[in-house]
C-alpha cells in the first residue's frame, strides 16, 4: 500500500466519521424536540377537564379530568370544582393516584429537558441515559395512572352525571373524551423516547471508539512505511 493510498483511505475515514457525527447530532437534535413537543402535550392531557363526560343518553350535564369535574349548574354555565395543588378537593383517592403520577409524568419530562443542559459539562452518552431513564420512568407512571383512573367511576359525582350503574371500570352512560385517549398515546411516545434515548447513548458509546480506530489505523500504516 503506498503513501497515496494510505491518506486517501485516511480521508475518507476522516468523511465517514464527521457523517457520522452529524448524523447522530441531527438524530439527538430530532429527540430533544419530540421530547419538548412531548412534554407540551403531556400538560395538556393533564390539565384538561375532558376526560370523560356526559352524552345524550346520560341523567347529568358535565365532564371530568384528573383532578377536576365540571358541571352544568344553570343554563349553559359549568361550574368546576377541584384543585392539584389541594388534594382535598379531588373527589377520591383514585382521581387523586392518577392526577399525581400523570402530573409525576410531565414533572419527569420536564426534567428530562432540563437535564439536555448537561451536554454542556458531560458526556452525550452519559446525559443520553440519564434521560431515557427518566423517561421511562415516566411512561410506567402515565400507565399506571391510566389504568387506575377509571377505578375513579365508581364515585357519586360519576353516577349523579353518568347514571346510577357506574362503578369502577363502567362509566355507564358517559363516554370517553379525547383527553384520555391522548393520554394512552403518549404511553408509547414516552417508550419510543425512552427506547432512542438508549439507543443514541449505546450509538456514542461504541461507534465513537470504533471510527477512532479507523482514522487512527492509516496514520500507522503511513508511520510504519515511513521507517521501513
Amino acid at each position: 500500500m503506498d503513501q497515496r493510498e494510505m491518506e486517501w483511505n485516511a480521508e475518507v475515514t476522516k468523511i465517514q466519521h464527521t457523517n457520522y457525527v452529524r448524523n447522530s447530532r441531527a438524530i439527538t437534535v430530532a429527540w430533544f424536540v419530540f421530547s419538548a413537543c412531548y412534554t407540551i402535550l403531556n400538560i395538556v392531557a393533564f390539565i384538561q377537564p375532558f376526560w370523560f363526560g356526559d352524552t345524550k343518553e346520560s341523567p347529568g350535564v358535565g365532564y371530568f379530568g384528573l383532578y377536576e369535574i365540571c358541571e352544568r349548574v344553570q343554563g349553559s354555565d359549568y361550574k368546576c370544582t377541584g384543585d392539584f395543588l389541594d388534594f382535598n378537593t379531588i373527589q377520591n383517592e383514585y382521581f387523586q393516584a392518577s392526577s399525581f403520577l400523570v402530573g409525576g409524568a410531565s414533572l419527569l419530562f420536564i426534567f428530562s429537558i432540563i437535564c439536555m443542559l448537561l451536554f454542556l459539562f458531560l458526556k452525550p452518552r452519559i446525559v443520553l441515559k440519564l434521560c431515557g431513564i427518566l423517561q421511562l420512568i415516566a411512561a410506567l407512571f402515565m400507565a399506571v395512572g391510566c389504568i387506575i383512573y377509571p377505578n375513579a367511576f365508581d364515585d357519586d359525582n360519576v353516577r349523579r352525571i353518568c347514571g346510577q350503574d357506574a362503578t369502577a371500570y363502567n362509566m355507564d352512560k358517559c363516554r370517553i373524551r379525547w383527553a384520555y385517549i391522548l393520554a394512552i398515546v403518549l404511553i408509547f411516545d414516552a417508550l419510543i423516547l425512552a427506547v432512542l434515548a438508549f439507543v443514541l447513548a449505546a450509538r456514542q458509546a461504541i461507534m465513537f471508539p470504533e471510527f477512532k480506530k479507523l482514522k487512527e489505523a492509516p496514520m500507522r500504516y503511513i508511520h510504519d512505511w515511513q521507517d521501513q
